[in-house]
């Protein structure tokens, strides 16, 4: 399934990089427009002033100059320049007396005023009263384009300097965004390679908190996804091994019934049904075993370790019950824990079992004894090592497996004492808690270890 539709967590962040850089760029260009226009305004009617107040005092001590002399040329003579005042002389009667080489030959103001004033979109001047007998103004004043042209340069460059801030931080925005965002891009790779049966494959806790608590439940998540895969490859395989003796005893009885007489049929389907009856309290018996999570569903029934022996033959071993103990357990499950332990004691060589029952206010305990091969040290502590694993580890069989896991969920546990020099066969101890549920409850378990001293609290 495609995710090109879905929100991009790095384009939301480039756009709400892109858009505060943007607007931090529009907010100083205005803040830059109106401070930029005023301070200039202000410097350039300061020079203005300044101008009006030097050409007062040139004037004023050369009186002919003010006086309006007729040998004196109305537009006094200047070096070829840019001029960027003008000044004039005006009379009471608003000619013009005298006046710098660009300005205006009529008065600069309609009307004769003091201090700042505009004329029109072309002048910006500035007044001063001359002394004398008649009336006299001096109006210094400049064109308006070069005050325009001075205020929009000074804005470019300020603005030209604010844009060129803005992109590179706009940059360097996106750049930490990346460099933010790259954890969990690796994160994701390392995901998409996890295999939660592959320990090994695990996704790294990385150097960000974020991806630490990412990284975490999906560790979390693949432990819990690994605990029901092998739950039900458990299943599989122990649900073929315990119902291969069944099937396998259904198959011998129709072989009978097809070749002995009519009047025998009818007790060899019997057994067939019994048979069917029994396959199908192992068949629920399983599920409920392999069930998710721990509450296992048991039915508990009191029963006697005797009659659930009674009800598994198994050709070719004699079973002997030493002490008979009465026990409240699963009677489908127990049954499966002990056909898979007699079965394993006739693969072995075994011609008989003893069965020992034995009981506290904690625990009932099984013992199967059997007189085949028995087990060397080697490989009783490499089944040991493995009945302890937290999956079950590799090199048990399914027999001793699926004992234990009915042990457990007993909230017990399946014992396999430390083999003695001298003894014969193998022998399993299969204990079961007179409170089942107590261990899931946080009580200890009071099995012992496999050397046979107490157990360690569950």
């Amino acid at each position: 399934m495609g995710h090109g539709k879905l929100p991009s967590l790095r384009r939301e962040l480039v756009r709400l990089t892109t858009w505060v850089a943007l607007g931090w760029l529009i907010v100083l260009a205005l803040t830059v427009t109106w401070a930029v226009r005023h301070e200039v305004d202000d410097l350039l009617d300061e020079a203005l002033r300044e101008a009006a107040e030097v050409m007062y005092g040139v004037l004023t001590t050369a009186p002919q100059l003010a006086d309006g002399d007729a040998s004196l040329p109305q537009v006094l003579p200047a070096p070829t320049h840019d001029e960027k005042f003008v000044w004039q002389i005006v009379d009471g009667k608003g000619r013009v007396v005298r006046r710098s080489h660009k300005a205006p030959g009529v008065s600069l103001s309609d009307m004769t005023q003091a201090g700042w004033f505009d004329q029109g979109q072309q002048w910006r001047g500035y007044g001063v009263p001359m002394p004398g007998a008649e009336p006299k103004m001096l109006y210094v004043a400049q064109v308006a384009v070069e005050r325009n042209e001075a205020r929009y340069e000074a804005i470019g460059t300020v603005l030209l300097a604010a844009l060129t801030v803005s992109l590179l931080w706009a940059l360097l925005l996106r750049q930490q965004v990346d460099r933010s965002l790259r954890p969990l891009v690796q994160l994701t790779r390392q995901i998409k390679a996890y295999d939660p049966l592959r320990p090994e494959t695990a996704p790294d806790h990385g150097e960000r908190a974020e991806t630490a608590a990412i990284s975490e439940a999906v560790l979390s998540l693949g432990r819990s996804l690994a605990h029901k895969v092998r739950v039900e490859q458990a299943f599989s395989a122990c649900a073929a091994h315990s119902l291969r003796t069944p099937l396998a005893g259904m198959d011998a009885q129709l072989a009978l019934a097809q070749r002995e007489p009519a009047g025998s049929q009818p007790l060899r389907l019997e057994r067939v049904r019994a048979a069917l009856t029994r396959l199908t309290r192992v068949v629920q018996s399983l599920l409920a075993l392999f069930r998710a999570g721990e509450d296992w569903g048991l039915e508990l029934r009191s029963c006697r370790l005797s009659e659930v022996l009674a009800e598994i033959p198994v050709q070719g071993l004699a079973i002997t019950v030493e002490q008979d103990v009465q026990l409240s357990a699963d009677p489908n499950l127990l049954t499966i824990a002990l056909v898979n332990l007699l079965d394993n004691a006739v693969r072995f060589g075994a011609t008989h079992v003893r069965v020992d029952g034995s009981r506290d206010s904690r625990s009932v305990c099984v013992r199967v004894q059997d007189d085949g091969v028995g087990i060397t040290t080697d490989r009783w502590e490499q089944v040991t090592r493995a009945l302890e694993a937290p999956d079950g580890g590799a090199g048990v069989g399914l027999g001793l497996r699926l004992a234990a896991m009915v042990a457990q969920a007993h909230s017990g546990r399946l014992v396999l004492p430390r083999p003695l020099p001298d003894q014969i066969g193998f022998l399993v101890e299969v204990w079961l808690s007179t409170k089942p549920g107590a261990a899931r409850r946080g009580e200890p378990d009071s099995a012992p270890d496999a050397d046979g001293g107490p157990a360690d609290p569950q």
